[in-house]
């Protein structure tokens, strides 16, 4: 009983000194990112003694969990402001804010977002590009692909929302399988390339792979990618779309990562003539890149039959040489120690970071503020990844988390190549307002026809691109 006494008072001191910690940095923190307005505006302390409810709205799931615990710790630092996070499926809970929104409620003073559903609640949010966020510490691509929003009207950058944590779309792999010798081997003497995932520089590298270790049946199935027809398609598209766009200079026209918003499967430029760039995708690389994507979904279940999605993937890991997904899916995958990661084939990846933004009819505006500025320091974003095993968005807590060697070393690998992954993910799909109603199934339905089609040629799949670009042209044109 006195050791677990001794263990439990330790426990508090470590959290106190976590919050004081957090607490002081947030006071001496006033850098920016260099394309940010660098006016700042001190943090105002919390002086009133009425009791004060700041409620947060957003998806269910480890990430509202960690919101929550956040918000107990900032309950310490000002005692008469309980933080309430209030959680929805995710199916549902972009309905219930806009309903709230569009009604000009205040029963809500935070609002969660993902990046292709930030411009549905941009009108609806404060813009909070005069804060005191330190951006400089913060992983700017991440913060870029739903957080700021371009205005192409004022020629300005403007900031919707804070990111909070960091998702990338990238490969993990299975290293029991990848570190064995003996494997290694034998597919380098047929296949005259490496075996290592950390070395591959194409898409058809990763189906040789897949076809060496089904046809050994070593596995069951390959590289397993999401297939899902309501929302896994355009998350799983460009990402192999990617290496073809950013090595089309008649597609991106000069921009790799194409255009702010509406990002690589639109082209890089809008034309003369036109209010918006016109679709990427319904080109020879996007033909390439859908077959491509048919290929690699031919190595795992039929899609007719059972569609790999974010949910039921980490079940099927197991099962394959590895899989791309989102970090974010990592520790939902049984035996994880044994699973490391690489970047997508050619060194990138693409980003699907989460936001919160503070509301316009907030009653607590600057309390908001000042929670989102709590959220993002650098010692609350090591307790996201120690306690929920969410990675952060903070670049210093990044590198000593990497530093900690108390961390296993495969934890320590995963944050290694997330951080590398996160600085350079533009594989990026578009998140314009149109992009839920319309772009996300109009595009997927199209693709999913292909999928399970027994016609598998460039003609064909030129037809489906088409009609989904078809689509994407009529939606913005209206």
């Amino acid at each position: 009983m006195k050791a677990l006494s001794t263990l439990a008072m330790a426990v508090i001191i470590i959290v106190v000194i976590a919050v004081v910690a957090a607490a002081a940095y947030l006071i001496t923190s006033s850098s920016h990112h260099p394309s940010i307005s660098t006016t700042t505006t001190p943090i105002i302390a919390t002086n009133t003694t009425a009791p004060i409810t700041l409620t947060v709205v957003t998806f269910s799931g480890q990430s509202a969990n960690f919101i929550q615990y956040a918000g107990n710790l900032f309950h310490q630092l000002h005692p008469n402001v309980q933080v309430e996070v209030i959680q929805y499926p995710f199916s549902e809970y972009i309905q219930k804010e806009l309903t709230a929104l569009e009604a000009h409620s205040s029963q809500y003073d935070i609002i969660g977002f993902t990046s292709t559903s930030a411009l549905d609640v941009a009108s609806y949010l404060l813009p909070i590009n005069e804060s005191v966020f330190n951006f400089s510490d913060i992983i700017y691509p991440q913060e870029d692909f739903g957080g700021l929003y371009y205005n192409v009207s004022t020629n300005k950058t403007e900031v919707i929302g804070i990111a909070y944590e960091t998702a990338v779309y990238l490969m993990a792999y299975n290293a029991t399988i990848f570190n064995n010798q003996t494997l290694a081997q034998e597919f380098e003497q047929e296949y005259h390339m490496n075996f290592s995932p950390i070395t591959y520089k194409n898409w058809s590298v990763v189906l040789d792979v897949d076809q060496f270790l089904t046809s050994h049946h070593i596995t069951k199935y390959g590289f397993l990618i999401d297939d899902h027809v309501a929302h896994g398609i355009i998350d799983a598209f460009p990402a192999v779309f990617g290496w073809y766009y950013f090595r089309n200079n008649s597609l991106n026209m000069g921009n790799p990562a194409g255009l702010p918003n509406y990002n690589i499967m639109f082209e890089g430029r809008i034309l003369p003539g036109f209010n918006y760039p016109l679709p990427s995708f319904n080109s020879s690389s996007g033909v390439q890149a859908l077959i491509t994507y048919r290929e690699l979904v031919s190595y795992e279940p039929s899609p007719s039959q059972i569609q790999i999605s974010y949910d039921n993937l980490p079940a099927f890991f197991s099962q394959g040489a590895g899989a791309f997904l989102f970090t974010s899916q990592l520790s939902y995958i049984n035996n994880s120690k044994d699973v490391l990661l690489a970047p997508l084939p050619g060194g990138y990846a693409e980003t699907g970071t989460d936001f919160l933004g503070i509301s316009k009819y907030s009653s607590h505006p600057q309390l908001a503020l000042e929670f989102l500025q709590f959220l993002v320091s650098p010692k609350v974003q090591e307790i996201a990844f120690l306690k929920y095993g969410k990675f952060p968005i903070s670049k210093q807590a990044f590198l000593s988390l990497i530093s900690n060697s108390s961390l296993p070393s495969y934890k320590r690998e995963w944050l290694q190549e997330t951080y590398y992954a996160a600085l350079n993910a533009t594989a990026n799909p578009p998140n314009i307002p149109q992009t839920y109603p319309a772009l996300i199934p109009s595009f997927n339905n199209e693709a999913f026809q292909f999928l399970t089609s027994p016609q598998y040629n460039e003609t064909y799949a030129m037809n489906v691109l088409q009609q989904a670009a078809n689509a994407w042209i009529k939606a913005l044109s209206s």
